[in-house]
């Protein structure tokens, strides 16, 4: 079977949705079939077509468009994807998009192929989060293209074969956000890189960062901007008043610099290391005793599920809508692989990391339960199985429906 996998970019750009569309990728490959990605040619240096690990890939141009037309730019957009998608998929089988300007194009082309929709998340509350620190000029864009982003990604949950979704939570947000109760989203799990994320400690690391090896090791993993809370966890580590802890940042994004002023004001500011993005953030996980994550706004949570594969304990705030709208209670199975605490206690993260860092067997058991739950329930095999059973059966009565 010709499987084509859409989205805005692919290698060599790895972040998470891009991890998503390899790792299935391979998988499909192992069952046999024969998976393309879709995606813009973002770099004049990259060729249109290609093979990367096996996997398929062609390259769309980057469509620019004249000043004057800025104003409709996702509509441009939109036609010439439709163009390009239509010139590419007369052999292909099944279609899975994670871009809705890709997914919006592909159902307007009224195929007779199965379409699966996969957002990784509300897009315009994405794209919102993202220009936060933005230039006045590229607000003002996103603002003007707002309706039509939000219209393009409706349509694509409702003229997608399926919409699927990792959890509850992004379930009920594009239910809230597009006004679609009843609508039926599909819910299942990604996977996580068990042999990637395993529980082998790289002294080499804590010699590079002149971290003592009985030294205690806080983590955090994620993009740096404001919806993120990292400011949050900053102070929370300056109030733990141990000489003996550190916190490892690992990550980039648009609140960098004011969070780097922050610890620099921050108690225990020396112990704070901002690491930038990595290529072997695995290698960072080893070292970790505590993975933390303060986020206010997290989808599904990818950094959970690897930090669990890695052998650690978590902790996370819970979902109180509308101000932390996460999905961690999903993963983090309170008492037993981690904790989620309540924002509204503001004393409760603080508590939960300090009984961690004083009750090492105690994270230690937690983070065993965190690896065996990856073994048993997150997947990549399993993910891409339960896609597939999704594409072939012909009735919606399927396991994991939201409705």
């Amino acid at each position: 079977m010709k499987i084509m996998l859409q989205n805005h970019t692919f290698f060599p750009i790895l972040g998470g949705i891009e991890n998503y569309l390899y790792h299935v990728s391979k998988v499909l490959l192992e069952m046999g079939h024969q998976p393309t990605i879709l995606c813009e040619k973002h770099d004049r240096k990259l060729s249109d077509y290609e093979t990367y690990d096996g996997i398929g890939i062609i390259r769309h141009p980057y469509y620019k468009i004249p000043k004057r037309m800025l104003f409709v730019k996702p509509k441009i957009v939109s036609h010439h994807l439709k163009r390009f998608i239509s010139k590419h998929v007369s052999d292909v089988d099944f279609i899975i998009s994670r871009y809705p300007h890709y997914c919006f194009a592909t159902c307007s082309l009224n195929l007779n192929i199965p379409v699966f929709y996969i957002p990784p998340s509300v897009h315009w509350k994405q794209l919102r989060e993202a220009s936060s620190k933005a230039s006045l000029k590229e607000k003002f864009f996103n603002i003007l293209w707002k309706k039509s982003i939000d219209h393009m990604e409706k349509v694509s949950v409702l003229k997608s074969d399926k919409t699927v979704v990792f959890s509850n939570n992004m379930a009920e947000s594009l239910q809230y956000y597009y006004g679609l109760n009843g609508h039926p989203f599909y819910i299942l799990s990604p996977g996580v890189d068990l042999d990637k994320f395993s529980k082998t400690k790289d002294y080499q690391l804590l010699r590079e960062l002149d971290i003592a090896s009985k030294s205690r090791v806080l983590l955090y993993v994620g993009r740096l901007s404001p919806e993120k809370n990292v400011e949050t966890l900053i102070k929370e580590f300056g109030l733990l008043r141990r000489d003996n802890i550190h916190l490892l940042i690992v990550g980039y994004g648009s609140d960098k610099q004011r969070l780097e002023k922050f610890r620099s004001m921050a108690e225990g500011g020396e112990r704070i290391r901002f690491l930038g993005r990595r290529d072997d953030v695995e290698r960072f996980y080893s070292i970790a005793d505590i993975f933390v994550s303060p986020s206010k706004h997290e989808p599904f949570g990818q950094v959970i599920l690897e930090a669990m594969a890695a052998g650690l304990p978590c902790i996370a705030y819970k979902r109180v809508w509308p101000e932390y709208e996460v999905a961690s209670e999903e993963m983090i199975e309170h008492g037993v692989t981690g904790y989620c605490v309540n924002p509204s206690n503001r004393d409760e993260l603080r508590q939960r990391l300090l009984y961690l860092i004083d009750h090492p067997d105690i994270g230690k058991k937690m983070g065993e339960a965190g690896r065996r739950i990856c073994e048993r329930e997150f997947t990549w095999d399993d993910h891409v199985r339960k896609l597939l059973n999704l594409m072939e059966a012909r009735s919606d009565n399927y396991g994991g429906l939201f409705v």
